[in-house]
């Protein structure tokens, strides 16, 4: 009986219908500098062609799920990673991107015995729009290094943003998923970031000073679909990381943090809005990442 190797890192596409982007997504993973790698893509009951492309894809990485029906984006990210096998854990929505030297940067970050006690590993990232054009060449909320969980949590409550990023921006070990919950979307704009939350309890944060993936806005993620309500879902989000004592947020945290939180808020639903005008699928199609 051969013996099957564990992979040391799995990268896990959650999609629903993400046809026009996730080929190039796959392709992103399959492209990465680092190749010791399973690739676990689960399609959540598609209606467009998201698991025909993916099941075009031959790399022997690759295993390709479909939920018999529609679990949604809390349903589907958590199925994403009850079968993991890799050491590290990254969860890419199926329309964005990872650089090719993603993986690789942020293995060696885990890997670097300076770093013992770490559970996240982060790095800035790339805003694109739906033809993969350059917005945000790098966002930068925090600086590169390690990062003590209280003043990250802070100093996001402070900015009202995500300051960590977007899935796509982060590794983790996999060994910590049984001591979470999983991705919850009781506040679904803030379903990455109560993750990364659960994540903090148990380390440090380690930021590269350097953007490894892009994040892509078009009318067909999720996000934007519950633009309007970035405010109220944030500000939901600020108060329940608030109310937990371990986190030290003070009232000042608060008050600034509602006055930067509106204005991230219009800020996003602004350039949502004018990739939503301007796209050429008119279609009201309700995506998930």
């Amino acid at each position: 009986m051969g013996f099957i190797s564990r992979p040391y890192v799995t990268v896990t596409i959650p999609m629903y219908n993400n046809a026009l982007f996730v080929g190039e997504t796959i392709n992103s993973v399959l492209s990465q500098s680092f190749t010791d790698f399973e690739l676990l893509i689960y399609d959540d009951h598609s209606t467009d062609d998201s698991f025909e492309i993916a099941a075009s894809f031959t790399d022997s990485r690759i295993k390709l799920f479909r939920n018999s029906e529609n679990l949604g984006p809390e349903g589907n990210w958590n199925k994403a990673v009850s079968k993991v096998r890799g050491k590290y854990v990254k969860l890419v929505c199926g329309d964005d991107i990872l650089f090719p030297q993603c993986l690789e940067k942020q293995v060696a970050a885990f890997d670097d015995p300076l770093n013992s006690g770490v559970s996240l590993v982060s790095s800035q990232r790339t805003i694109i729009d739906p033809e993969g054009k350059v917005l945000i060449k790098k966002v930068n909320f925090v600086d590169g290094g390690r990062k003590n969980p209280v003043d990250v949590i802070r100093k996001m409550i402070r900015m009202g943003t995500n300051i960590i990023g977007e899935p796509v921006c982060g590794l983790y070990p996999a060994e910590l998923i049984a001591k979470t919950s999983g991705y919850s979307a009781v506040v679904p704009y803030t379903i990455d970031l109560d993750f990364w939350i659960q994540m903090l309890k148990h380390g440090d944060l380690f930021v590269i000073d350097e953007s490894l993936c892009a994040f892509r806005i078009s009318n067909l993620s999720w996000s934007s679909r519950i633009g309007d309500l970035r405010y109220q879902q944030f500000l939901e989000f600020m108060m329940q990381a608030a109310a937990d004592e371990s986190h030290e947020v003070t009232d000042l945290d608060m008050f600034i943090g509602k006055i930067n939180c509106a204005v991230q808020s219009m800020t996003s639903l602004m350039g949502f809005k004018l990739f939503a005008s301007s796209a050429s699928e008119k279609k009201h199609v309700l995506v998930s990442s």
